[in-house]
């Protein structure tokens, strides 16, 4: 499972991939990645994972931020990416 980050450009016109995919694998062994976010005013993603737990993963440090949050698997509707 890899993170490709793309770029827009000064006028909005094109899109552009940024550096190289980021490896999620180590991170997410096991489940898959039902919903995800960006986390206003920081270089962050929330993703929601198959198992109801949610983690924000830093676009700076290249790692999620350990501080997990649980869900009832009854509040995560079924969702592909």
């Amino acid at each position: 499972m890899q993170l490709h980050i793309f770029v827009f450009d000064e006028e909005l016109k094109s899109l552009r991939g940024q550096g190289t995919p980021i490896d999620l694998l180590p991170f997410y062994n096991g489940v898959s990645i039902v919903h995800a976010c960006f986390v206003h005013g920081t270089e962050e993603i929330l993703f929601v994972d198959s198992d109801a737990q949610a983690r924000i993963f830093s676009l700076i440090t290249l790692q999620p931020k350990y501080c997990p949050l649980h869900f009832p698997h009854t509040w995560i509707p079924e969702a592909s990416l």
